[in-house]
């Protein structure tokens, strides 16, 4: 998937800003009838009134934002309450969680209710959030509404949504026998003492042994599908899967440690860790008699870009490499070139881009070497600077300013302080590339924020050409986002506005050329 970003503001969690605006008349609402919805990218199903917009992300309104302020949000998140908090906190200008002012036990979830008085500048607004946790995931409805109708609409809005609200049925898994291949649910050491790793080994039907190739997913956990829900519903590597398998070539794709099936600490890894549980896989598929142990190859994602450079490096038998949105510069480089993409893509002013680079420029190295408490003397005057530059409505859900200024600095300095962190910071690839001899395949998207087209194809193909490797291609897609999908303007936030499918070309690309370096092409 994508590399964690610590520099662009942005919710931990996949939550909706509280839309705000002026308040309408209020009005008396003897009955509502509601109609059931389900918001696939949470998994969750709840009913809103029926006339209600869905305006996406979870989010229905009764009118047109901010002229009409009533508006319900259904969510849920693999995060605590906590974690819930920090992401609602700056929306909602407190510097605290409320106290709950209420409970509501339904039919499937014990419901905490907190009630708040919100507002930009005379605007106010009454806003009413629920949180239920369980398991790891906290579920979400929040609801708005102008003070003067608050009450008549939380009996007949908010309070069905919170008894209708439930978790979707997870997806019936086809049988194995309606596929053309074997699949095959599988087990093996991870790359660290105490980590166990369970994937899915597809192989053709047909009689081995068999190419086999390798999948590592992008930073972040990811299950074997790499999995992208609340971004997209997207499964890259289920698809890759089906489709390199029916082509002939088989394919291992794995949970990231701490994941679904896998054991250890995702958190805890560092990028050379993370790596190891690539080799790993590579170890445990030379113990299989039906896998072409002078056949395996490696498909990175993203950071496992990075995985695959450093294995590929390392071991000259791997048959060849396709790097899919690869970083293929040092972590420094990359993150701020990066951040600058995702706030052009935004639509952000030059002045604030170059202030944003400046301060990423600053930092980052500092991370890198571990110097927090530099990171905390430059965050005085970054997000001081930023308060000051804000107008009145903005510094009001900005709240106080010196609170502001702390919560931001610890906030980046939880993202930037860990040993991941240090050691993405630290990794140069380039040396790596340098020494890979074998085929390799580099994909990229023109429109991808997260790992810069024009940065880092070209660092790919000049390192290769380093190591005197003459078997190198590289496919651009004109349209592509990160994901591959076909993008408009390749923004973050439009991965879930997209077709959660492929660019057209993307996947006869890569099975092409796979099947060829595999030897299985027809």
């Amino acid at each position: 998937m994508n590399l964690r970003l610590p520099f662009v503001p942005a919710l931990s969690v996949a939550l909706s800003l509280v839309v705000l605006g002026a308040p309408v008349a209020a009005q008396t609402e003897v009955a509502i009838e509601r109609r059931p919805v389900e918001v696939v990218l949470y998994d969750v199903r709840s009913a809103v009134p029926t006339d209600w917009a869905d305006l996406g992300q979870g989010r229905f309104a009764r009118g047109t934002p901010p002229e009409d302020l009533a508006m319900i949000v259904l969510q849920a998140a693999e995060a605590s309450k906590e974690q819930i908090w920090e992401a609602l906190l700056p929306m909602l200008a407190l510097s605290e969680a409320p106290e709950a002012t209420g409970e509501l036990a339904t039919e499937r979830f014990d419901w905490s209710l907190h009630r708040v008085d919100a507002g930009i500048g005379e605007v106010a607004i009454a806003v009413e959030i629920a949180l239920s946790e369980r398991d790891g995931r906290t579920s979400l409805v929040l609801f708005q509404a102008a003070p003067d109708e608050f009450d008549v609409l939380r009996s007949s809005v908010f309070i069905p949504a919170l008894e209708a609200f439930a978790t979707l049925e997870p997806a019936v898994t086809p049988h194995p026998s309606t596929f053309a291949y074997q699949i095959e649910e599988v087990v093996f050491p991870g790359g660290s003492e105490g980590v166990e790793l369970a994937g899915t080994l597809t192989l053709p039907s047909t009689p081995g042994p068999h190419p086999v190739v390798v999948l590592m997913s992008g930073s972040g956990a990811q299950d074997r599908d790499e999995s992208l829900k609340p971004l997209t519903t997207l499964q890259p590597f289920a698809e890759i899967a089906d489709a390199l398998t029916s082509a002939g070539v088989g394919v291992l794709r794995y949970d990231d440690r701490g994941k679904a099936g896998s054991t250890g600490d995702y958190a805890a890894a560092t990028v050379g860790e993370l790596a190891g549980d690539g080799r790993a896989a590579i170890d445990y598929l030379e113990t299989r008699g039906d896998v072409d142990a002078s056949r395996i190859g490696l498909l990175g994602h993203s950071e496992g870009g990075f995985y695959a450079a450093m294995l590929a490096a390392a071991d000259p038998d791997i048959a060849f490499v396709v790097a899919m949105a690869p970083g293929v510069v040092d972590g420094v480089e990359l993150l701020i070139a990066q951040n600058e993409a995702i706030l052009r893509s935004g639509g952000e002013t030059e002045e604030l881009i170059g202030i944003a680079i400046e301060y990423a420029s600053e930092i980052l190295p500092l991370a890198r070497d571990g110097d927090i408490a530099a990171i905390e003397e430059i965050g005085l005057d970054h997000f001081g600077s930023l308060w000051d530059r804000q107008g009145p409505d903005e510094r009001a859900v900005l709240g106080e300013r010196d609170a502001f200024v702390q919560r931001s600095i610890e906030m980046q300095v939880a993202t930037v302080d860990s040993d991941w962190m240090r050691s993405l910071l630290a990794y140069d690839p380039r040396p790596d590339w340098e020494q890979v001899t074998v085929p390799v395949l580099g994909l990229f998207g023109a429109k991808d924020v997260q790992v810069v087209l024009e940065q880092n194809e070209p660092a790919l193909r000049a390192a290769l050409r380093s190591a005197g490797n003459e078997d190198v291609e590289t496919a651009i897609f004109p349209n592509a986002n990160h994901l591959f999908q076909e993008a408009v303007s390749g923004a973050m936030q439009e991965y879930q506005e997209l077709e959660p499918e492929f660019t057209a070309d993307f996947l006869p690309t890569l099975v092409d050329w796979v099947t060829v370096r595999a030897g299985v092409a027809e």
